[in-house]
């Protein structure tokens, strides 16, 4: 379950400009076929990259078999501590992964059922709503 929250305007420009920054120092290691993650990429673009290749294949009597996963809610799953450990190792500085490790730990959350609202909680795993 996620719960519904939205990121202040200030929070969501800081997002986009980090993540930009981030973004072209990564982009090397995600694979070309990766359709998620790209500008003007989409379900729709792997689908037809897909089918293309499925037909070239199969114009030239070559066998094709695919596995499709759904991973969903991928990011509600994200430990912190991991995703912090992969970029201190492909080489984000300690100060970047200290304001990032602040950014996701420093939250508390709580989830209401009809009236009925739980005791506030600091996530482990997950990135905040809106992101």
């Amino acid at each position: 379950y996620r719960g519904i929250t939205s990121l202040s305007a200030g929070a969501k420009c800081l997002e986009t400009i980090v993540n930009k920054v981030m973004f072209s120092s990564f982009c090397c290691y995600i694979s070309e076929a990766q359709h998620g993650f790209f500008p003007r990429r989409s379900v729709e673009s792997n689908l037809v990259d897909f089918t293309s290749t499925c037909i070239r294949s199969m114009d030239n009597g070559a066998q094709i078999d695919a596995v499709y996963t759904d991973i969903k809610a991928a990011f509600d799953t994200v430990n912190h501590e991991i995703l912090l450990a992969k970029l201190l190792r492909l080489g984000v500085s300690t100060r970047m992964c200290n304001w990032l490790q602040s950014y996701l730990r420093n939250r508390s959350l709580c989830v209401k059922v009809g009236s009925t609202v739980s005791h506030p909680f600091h996530p482990a795993s997950g990135v905040p709503q809106g992101s």
